[in-house]
Parts: structure tokens; C-alpha cells; sequence
């Protein structure tokens, strides 16, 4: 699935807590797939396909900077269960796909590296 450019522009900082908490409602369990771009090791695809379940910003505390993906299960006990965090966030753009519908969201960390989580189509039969 190809991805859209970042058309709505960066969110400001003191908007990421109410931008991932609504992020996080309109895209509830749908399949996702998430990757990881460095300098140092290049394009890593994480996942694919899990169901998102919540993205959070830590603004405060020893944590603080930091957005967290939780992905698959709910609990940590779920064998398809998956956290990510991207560590001193710098920047957070959406990403809007080719028909104006929201693909997913980038987040840069201070150290340039990329995270992006975009969604995935389940395939399906064809109707008979």
C-alpha cells in the first residue's frame, strides 16, 4: 500500500496529547504497520498488521518526551502484544493518504530517526 505525503501539516507540541488520544479513538483496531528509519540501520519494518490500541505523549517525568505505540493485544501477557516508544520526540506529522483519508502519523526523535505507524488493508475474496 503506498503511502501519502504529510498534507496537514506538523502538530504543535502542546497539541500531541489531544492529537494521539483522537488518533487513537478514530483509528481503534485497525491493522497497522509500523516502521523505523535511522541513519544507522536503515528502513526496519517492525510489524504488520497488528491492531492499534492506543498511542500516548508522556510530557512529564522521567519518560518524559516520549510517545508510546501499544499495538495487538491489550495486556502484556498477549503473545500478540507490542509496545514502541520513540524517545525524545521532536516532531509529530500526520500522514493523509492519496484519497484525503488519514493513513497513520510520523513521529521524529531528536537523533533524526523516523518512526512511522500506517494502516494496512486486510485483503478479501472477491464477492461471487
Amino acid at each position: 500500500m503506498q503511502t501519502g505525503q504529510a498534507t496537514s501539516g506538523e502538530i504543535d507540541r502542546d497539541r500531541w496529547n489531544e492529537f494521539l488520544s483522537d488518533f487513537s479513538k478514530r483509528n481503534e483496531n485497525r491493522p497497522t504497520r509500523l516502521e523505523v528509519i535511522s541513519l544507522e540501520t536503515g528502513s526496519q519494518e517492525l510489524e504488520k498488521f497488528l491492531p492499534l490500541i492506543g498511542v500516548t505523549f508522556e510530557p512529564e517525568g522521567s519518560a518524559a518526551g516520549s510517545v508510546e505505540i501499544i499495538l495487538g493485544g491489550r495486556s502484556a501477557e498477549d503473545p500478540r502484544h507490542m509496545e514502541h516508544v520513540v524517545l525524545n520526540t521532536k516532531r509529530i506529522v500526520p500522514i493523509i493518504g492519496n484519497q484525503g483519508i488519514e493513513d497513520g502519523f510520523g513521529a521524529e526523535a531528536e537523533n533524526g530517526t523516523l518512526t512511522l505507524l500506517t494502516f494496512e488493508e486486510l485483503r478479501k475474496l472477491p464477492i461471487q
